[in-house]
């Protein structure tokens, strides 16, 4: 009777867990290096509201042309319009390695401007936002939004340690074994 209680316990847990909404934004850098990406995976809560905020940590696909490697960003989910929601990320500033400071500066890269910013009717959510370098424009691109691709949990250890758990408790509660 412990090992079934045990195990309806087990998998009253297991069906409990919350899930979470993963989705990953990419920044299409392409304006300062060919073929350039900087992304992330962020997670949202299963029901994600207007004020809800996840920390997402960026990496660029061509980490040698710039510094930091990697950025700390905060996503930040606004009010949509006319409705829904809208996705934003913090500032972001970084340097491009081979950039020069004059007569432009292509050095110091600083994404203030998100606009349009990326519009999510619900999540998982699927969308494409702008951003740029600055103002006056230096460079430009876009931002998206995309549902992350996360594999299902495996139940194969659970299932191997249940049956386990099982063979070993009728053993154990055979008749005419000694310590019973």
């Amino acid at each position: 009777m412990k090992i079934f209680l045990a195990f309806t316990l087990l998998m009253a847990g297991t069906g409990s867990m919350q899930a979470a909404i993963v989705e990953t934004i990419t920044f299409d850098l392409g304006s300062i290096h060919s073929g350039s990406i900087l992304s992330g995976m962020f997670t949202l809560s299963n029901a994600p509201q207007v004020g809800d905020t996840a920390p997402v940590l960026l990496s660029f696909s061509d980490p040698t042309d710039y510094s930091p490697t990697s950025l700390n960003a905060t996503i930040s989910i606004e009010t949509g319009t006319p409705s829904g929601f809208a996705v934003d990320v913090s500032p972001l500033t970084f340097t491009n390695l081979s950039g020069v400071t004059t007569p432009i500066n292509t050095r110091d890269i600083s994404i203030t401007t998100r606009t349009p910013v990326a519009m999510c009717a619900s999540f998982p959510c699927t969308s494409t936002g702008g951003w740029q370098d600055r103002s006056p424009v230096v460079f430009q691109g876009t931002y998206n939004i995309t549902p992350a691709a996360v594999p299902e949990p495996g139940y194969g250890l659970l299932l191997a340690m249940s049956l386990t758990a099982l063979v070993f408790g009728r053993l154990r509660l055979r008749p005419g074994r000694p310590g019973r």
